[in-house]
């Protein structure tokens, strides 16, 4: 059923769309018992005051209707079933009717009614309360059923009887009308002329597929996927190209530019060419706007999708990585006891995979690039406050022994290089930590670029919902050192201070801090790390989107605590 028709001139709504009270098709039993079953005290009351049968039960249906729905109903419009309940109820003659024989009785009747339950008859009044409510509430709602409903709670409030349904109908119509056109002759008047110009141009002008750019506009971009970022990143450019909305869209209530968007979505280019030009430019400025808040979640929803996507991905590889521990740990075996052959034969095998494992986490950045010809000197000097001079004084014995660094770099260079084997040390290590973290930038690879660009402000804008600016002040930082390709970044930000990641896990910590490099960064687990945190705080509204809808700061749409108080 339609909740609205168009009767001479102003829209009627459906009364079954409101709060408005009527009687219900079907009433139960236990209802007719306990809403409409007089009382002894009310029988005598209603006999005092008639003259006849039809009268008693006129006053006696009159009064228990007004109780049950706060207004006079026609005794006509009162169900068969209550008339008949009523007349049993009070035992008179079958064929009883509840009617008047004079307008004025049925006047003096209710006059009755009003002054037995505490009620005032004053309709000027009542209008009036009905009109501020509803233009004050028109500002933000737009629904006429929402507008009746809050203007019938703040009638009873005030102790007052109902006006009839068509008042509160044509004062809501009319009302909604009134606030409607002034809304958008604000839109209209906070635009430039070019602006309006161009809003105005989408209706005429074709894009390539022979279709107006209105219907570009109406078209959303497809779905949010990785590989739709250039075109999502394309509609954002060209919907902000179009002019600034918010601008446009200031202290206008979201709902009612979500219904003026709908109008306009509603329509095709032809039908909106014949609107009032104010009212045609307000609805197009609005599906404007939408459509830039719109492009801007989609971009987001994207960016942590993707990010789930990897983290997904690198739980998997370790998974993996559980399942082929042991062929690892063989290899590994396998190839240091190979080193160990050139570095300390006559040594434990213990004590000497000890010592190659310490060589290898703890020089193999400062051993990096080092000719294999090179002296036992120039690896000490390499190697000098790296590692500890115990370690320091066996790798000079080792040398020697090996017959140079080259013996020793050549078996390792035999299993894939330092660098190989320092990856699968890292693997097992997350095997037995549990620790996922140490994984996942290996799975963004060819995606850090898109992720950079996406978190950019020319793309997206982000902005902390509380005082916490932690993650948004890590992405700074990461966004600082894009460029840099070494294996560490600083730590500390541009104005000396160390950057704060005590938001992140102690996995993440462990994996971000490297405690041989006081002072900085393990690059790509920070990047990893910082993608991580900004999508698990859109997800969870810490962070929100500047000019979205969906990742909105959540905290700019609560009431003040003076409108809380009023109401």
């Amino acid at each position: 059923m339609l909740s609205v028709v168009r009767v001479l001139g102003w829209v009627v709504t459906s009364i079954e769309r409101t709060a408005y009270p009527r009687f219900k098709r079907l009433i139960t039993a236990h209802e007719l018992h306990l809403f409409f079953s007089p009382t002894r005290e009310e029988l005598e009351w209603a006999a005092d005051a008639t003259d006849s049968d039809e009268h008693l039960l006129a006053l006696l249906l009159t009064l228990k209707s007004y109780r049950r729905m706060g207004c006079f109903p026609a005794l006509e419009d009162v169900p068969e079933m209550v008339v008949d309940f009523v007349r049993r109820a009070v035992e008179l003659p079958e064929g009883t009717l509840p009617v008047y024989r004079a307008e004025r009785t049925a006047k003096h009747h209710r006059g009755l009614v009003r002054k037995r339950v505490g009620v005032t008859y004053d309709q000027a009044k009542a209008r009036g309360i009905v009109e501020q409510s509803i233009r004050k509430e028109a500002e933000a709602k737009n629904r006429p059923a929402d507008l009746i409903n809050i203007a019938l709670e703040k009638v009873v409030e005030a102790g007052l009887e109902l006006p009839g349904f068509s008042t509160f109908d044509k004062m809501a119509s009319k009302i909604r009308t009134e606030v409607n056109a002034s809304i958008r002759a604000g839109i209209h008047d906070r635009m430039s002329a070019a602006q309006r110009a161009g809003l105005m141009r989408l209706l005429e002008e074709r894009d390539s597929d022979g279709t107006t750019l209105f219907n570009r506009l109406k078209k959303p971009a497809k779905g949010p996927t990785w590989s739709h970022f250039k075109n999502l990143t394309k509609r954002l450019e060209w919907l902000d190209g179009l002019g600034d909305t918010d601008v446009w869209m200031d202290g206008v209530a979201a709902g009612k530019i979500t219904d003026f968007a709908g109008e306009a979505d509603a329509a095709d280019a032809s039908e909106l060419r014949d609107f009032a030009p104010v009212k045609r430019i307000a609805l197009v400025a609005a599906l404007t706007h939408k459509a830039r808040m719109r492009v801007r979640d989609d971009l987001a929803t994207m960016f942590c999708k993707r990010v789930a996507t990897k983290i997904k991905k690198a739980k998997a590889e370790l998974e993996e990585i559980r399942l082929a521990e042991r062929e690892i740990v063989e290899a590994l075996i396998g190839n240091y006891r190979t080193v160990l052959k050139h570095i300390d034969e006559g040594g434990p095998a213990q004590e000497a995979l000890e010592k190659a494992a310490a060589m290898t986490a703890e020089a193999r950045q400062a051993l990096e690039g080092l000719d294999e010809e090179a002296s036992v000197d120039e690896v000490a000097k390499r190697l000098e406050g790296r590692v500890s001079p115990a370690v320091l004084a066996l790798v000079k014995a080792q040398m020697v022994q090996a017959g140079g660094f080259g013996a020793v770099t050549r078996a390792v260079e035999g299993f894939g290089g330092f660098a190989k084997q320092y990856e699968q040390i890292e693997k097992v290590s997350a095997h037995h930590g549990n620790f996922w973290e140490v994984l996942l930038y290996g799975q963004i690879g060819r995606d850090r670029a898109v992720m950079f660009d996406l978190a950019a402000a020319e793309t997206l804008e982000f902005t902390a919902t509380s005082e916490d600016s932690r993650v948004l002040d890590a992405l700074g930082h990461a966004q600082r050192h894009q460029a840099a390709r070494g294996e560490y970044i600083t730590a500390f930000n541009e104005e000396g201070d160390e950057v704060d990641i005590s938001f992140a896990t102690q996995n993440w910590r462990k994996a971000v801090v490297d405690k041989t490099r006081t002072g900085q960064f393990v690059r790509k687990h920070f990047e990893a790390m910082v993608f991580t945190a900004l999508a698990e705080g859109l997800r969870t509204g810490d962070v929100a989107v500047v000019g979205s809808e969906e990742y909105a700061d959540w905290s700019e749409q609560l009431l003040d605590w003076e409108v809380v108080q009023e109401t």
